[in-house]
């Protein structure tokens, strides 16, 4: 590749898309972290465990709501079972907080390029923002890639799953039938 070649970058879209889908994955998580907190915290009215779990808006806090009742109202291997879900859900939050927060641009390995043919090898890579206090230097240590991405979807929706499987253990509440 010459100087006065045009560099074609890859295209951004691919890559924004899954950051959509992956966004959409953890949603799932906390909708039914929110049905498993209704429900452990019987006999208070579901709706109320509800509303007052959707006022929490970080999902740091709604993890320690669940936290701060889940030996109140668990024991033996479901306590065990709902620790090992709790701590699936805070590592998937700690990725999740930088699929929202980072940004979708071209990296390379050797950041900042200063050639020609490092121009042409940009790759699309979620990484912090430049300017930001993860990429000052603008080389960024972990930037995501795509397979990450799909991963991380992939893995949400089976998280999702447990949660659910996980709830069902406990008999459905009068309220809940209605």
């Amino acid at each position: 590749m010459s100087d006065s070649e045009p560099i074609v970058l890859p295209s951004l879209e691919p890559m924004q898309a899954e950051v959509g889908k992956c966004i959409a994955a953890f949603s799932s998580v906390e909708s039914f972290l929110a049905m498993l907190y209704a429900t452990l915290m019987h006999p208070a009215p579901r709706k109320l465990s509800l509303l007052s779990f959707d006022a929490a808006r970080h999902i740091e806090i709604k993890c320690r709501m669940l936290r701060s009742i889940g030996p109140h109202c668990l024991s033996g291997g479901n306590l065990e079972d709902f620790d090992k879900i709790m701590q699936r859900v805070r590592r998937k939050s700690e990725m999740r907080h930088k699929i929202a927060h980072w940004q979708v641009s071209h990296w390379h390995k050797n950041q900042p390029v200063s050639t020609h043919k490092e121009m042409g090898e940009l790759e699309p890579r979620l990484m912090p923002a430049y300017f930001s206090a993860g990429n000052l230097d603008f080389s960024p240590d972990n930037p995501i890639g795509m397979s990450e991405l799909i991963d991380f979807s992939s893995g949400c929706r089976v998280l999702a799953n447990d949660i659910i499987q996980f709830g069902m253990r406990f008999p459905l509440r009068q309220d809940d039938k209605d």
